[in-house]
């Protein structure tokens, strides 16, 4: 399992330094080209709607292809996007192949989030969040990087840089085997039973489940986006401190989300997962509000580092509490809750930029707390869901058993 399991955090890093790369190398890419900042967020929005595209899709590659054969064509589609992003190509050409970068790691991820859920028996939970550790290391060193590769005027290699990467996960995925864990990479065989393929589909009583999980999915992802990337502009305009010292509060945050991963990995399998979650959830909440009614600087970078350690966690706890009770359709599942999460991710930050043009800083901090009470709100919901779903499964069962009887 040791080999299969540090594949997937290569390769899960890798989509970290995707989601972050272009925003890494903005400016100096804004200037090459002579282009608008409302340019380049466009070609931002191209990638996402790639990534939203591909992780819809995942499950479908998947039961077409299998699981290598599409991480396979993932990583060709990441890899040479980046080379063209190298070769500095023309900017309506880059408009156009930018959307297959985000394709190919937002399968990536489903892909290998939806197989840790679906498939490892054991230890999953702490498997998971090792892989968004190993996303957050990708997000917080592709900056670094890209700040070193724009010192010395070689920006663009940032681009060759990652395809390398992602060229060596390729090959790792396409020569080294997993011994018995061989058949989850596999494509599966279709059963059938008489001239009829048995297929899984959300019954009417897992919907609501589903339905809660991807509305708490959209709100926390855009929250994790909106939360660090607007701190220095809060910062701003609620401090005297100097650019420098409030640049900082986004590594501060990113670096409390990498500690809370690789705190959650050691303690993740001594705690019920469902506890944990109800302890982020609403620390999280907590602590954004507290930010909100912060008095001063330091007390705004302690509440920051709190809020970090423990959103840290809820992602990788969100997608196996879901799927914990949508048995048989981790991938869909999956796939449909960081597709809303994306959405999220893309939209929440935009509503969040409109606030601060508008209205006082504080519309926007205590709108950004109204998220974290609805997702506590969400979380009471999906566990009472969650609990009725264990009980009408089981009446489902007798009522199907009792009608075979009859029948027979």
């Amino acid at each position: 399992m040791k080999r299969l399991v540090w594949l997937a955090c290569f390769a899960y890093l890798l989509t970290g330094i995707g989601h972050i790369i272009l925003g890494s190398v903005l400016e100096p890419l804004i200037k090459h080209y002579n282009v608008t900042y409302s340019d380049g967020g466009q070609l931002i929005m191209n990638q996402f709607f790639g990534f939203l595209i591909g992780v819809l899709f995942t499950p479908f590659l998947i039961k077409k292809l299998g699981r290598r054969i599409t991480l396979l064509l993932a990583m060709i589609l990441f890899a040479t996007v980046q080379l063209s992003l190298f070769s500095l190509i023309p900017w309506n050409s880059l408009l156009v192949i930018i959307p297959f970068s985000g394709a190919g790691f937002g399968i990536i991820e489903t892909l290998l989030a939806g197989m840790i859920v679906a498939e490892l028996k054991e230890k999953k939970a702490s498997i998971m969040v090792l892989t968004e550790l190993c996303f957050g290391i990708g997000a917080l060193t592709i900056p670094l990087v890209a700040a070193f590769l724009i010192a010395t005027g070689e920006w663009n290699s940032i681009f060759l840089f990652v395809s390398i990467l992602v060229s060596i996960s390729f090959f790792l995925w396409l020569f080294v085997r997993v011994g018995q864990y061989e058949y989850i990479l596999r494509k599966k065989p279709e059963i059938h039973s008489g001239k009829d393929v048995i297929k899984k589909t959300y019954t009417k009583p897992t919907r609501p489940l589903l339905i809660l999980g991807s509305i708490f999915f959209f709100l926390y992802v855009g929250l994790e986006m909106t939360f660090p990337n607007y701190l220095p502009t809060i910062m701003a305009m609620t401090s005297n401190l100097s650019n420098a010292t409030i640049a900082l509060s986004i590594t501060v945050f990113w670096g409390a989300m990498t500690v809370g991963r690789l705190l959650m990995i050691f303690i993740v399998n001594r705690f019920r997962i469902w506890n944990l979650f109800i302890v982020m959830v609403v620390g999280q909440m907590v602590s954004i509000g507290l930010f909100a009614l912060s008095p001063n600087a330091t007390f705004s970078f302690i509440v920051i580092f709190i809020a970090g350690i423990l959103m840290g966690g809820i992602f990788s706890l969100g997608l196996l509490v879901i799927n914990g009770g949508i048995p048989g359709l981790e991938d869909r599942t999956t796939s449909i809750l960081i597709a809303m999460g994306g959405l999220g991710g893309a939209l929440l930050p935009k509503f969040a930029g409109n606030l601060l043009d508008q209205y006082p800083v504080h519309v926007t901090l205590w709108f950004m707390f109204a998220f974290s009470v609805v997702m506590t709100l969400l979380l009471f919901f999906i566990h009472v869901s969650y609990k009725r779903l264990n009980v009408e499964d089981s009446t489902d069962i007798i009522k199907t058993t009792n009608q075979k009887n009859l029948q027979m």
